[in-house]
């Protein structure tokens, strides 16, 4: 398996990471894929990893009402 870039070439800036396909993903979104994979390893056996990866793409902003 290719390991890519090395992770300070990968960095765009504070939070913001960029994928082996171009794609630029948040830090949290990735951190939290990568734990979930360790985690549970056949969790997204049924779904395309590229396809997760659009996530980082999408945020959407939340305001809680307390």
């Amino acid at each position: 398996k290719s390991r890519g870039l090395a992770p300070a070439k990968r960095r765009i800036k504070r939070g913001l990471f960029r994928s082996n396909n171009g794609t630029l993903i948040n830090a949290d979104v990735n951190g939290a894929l990568q734990i979930l994979r360790k985690a549970v390893p056949d969790a997204f056996a049924s779904v395309k990893v590229e396809e997760i990866e659009g996530v980082g793409l999408h945020p959407v902003k939340v305001n809680p009402s307390f």
